[in-house]
């Protein structure tokens, strides 16, 4: 297990987020893909497309034994409790699923203009594990570096897409963003109020990311039966 390195919190801490290459093995998260596409293959009830949100499945860390020890990995709690203190909960985890030729888009947001509804934090930041290699062609995530240290952003309604809460782009300076293409095997560690976003897959093969978010051990809740105190504060 290891921890940030100087120069990596320090790009963290000053663009919003970082991408640490080969955290995990191809093959360990090859087997949970091979896991999530057999519960599809045989349409278990707990891969059912929640809400209006094509390919989302809340509750990742409920899902299976394999999911949740993911989320629950101490190589994850290592590497971020130089970000995440006093203590380490779980907010909420998901699975993000591409369809081959899907058009869904995920409109520029900040995460806490969804996660402060519930509860604040000062420390709340997300993991983005890809379980396939992603580039700009499948729908790998898009960042604005340093977009995080401006606060909560205005809001405006989208009617498409899954992510509707969206940041108004005509009021921001989206001039700055950038793709972030990942291999299967890193982990990209990013800010809640970082901008961020990402657009639809023209292969014809699935991507898959996993999403948890993580809050210092000293908030009360969470998501819902999500919420679980890893790390109590000292």
């Amino acid at each position: 297990m290891r921890k940030l390195t100087q120069d990596e919190q320090k790009h963290y801490d000053e663009q919003g987020y970082v991408v640490i290459p080969d955290f995990f093995s191809v093959d360990e998260l090859q087997q949970m893909n091979d896991e999530l596409h057999a519960l599809s293959e045989t349409g278990d009830t707990r891969l059912q497309t929640q809400g209006e949100h094509e390919g989302f499945i809340y509750q990742l860390a409920l899902l299976t034994d394999k999911t949740k020890n993911f989320a629950y990995d101490e190589r994850i709690l290592t590497l971020i409790e130089d970000i995440v203190k006093p203590g380490i909960s779980i907010f909420s985890s998901k699975l993000l699923t591409k369809l081959p030729h899907s058009e869904s888009v995920c409109h520029w947001h900040q995460d806490d203009a969804y996660y402060n509804e519930v509860v604040s934090s000062s420390a709340r930041m997300s993991i983005w594990v890809p379980l396939q290699d992603t580039n700009e062609a499948n729908g790998c995530l898009w960042v604005v570096p340093g977009s995080h240290t401006g606060g909560l952003m205005p809001l405006a309604a989208k009617n498409n897409g899954t992510c509707r809460r969206a940041l108004i782009e005509e009021e921001v300076d989206l001039s700055g963003a950038i793709p972030v293409p990942m291999k299967a095997g890193s982990i990209l560690l990013f800010h809640a109020l970082l901008w961020h976003a990402s657009k639809g897959n023209e292969t014809d093969k699935v991507r898959r990311a996993f999403i948890v978010s993580y809050q210092e051990g000293t908030v009360p809740k969470g998501r819902g039966k999500q919420f679980v105190v890893l790390r109590p504060a000292n």
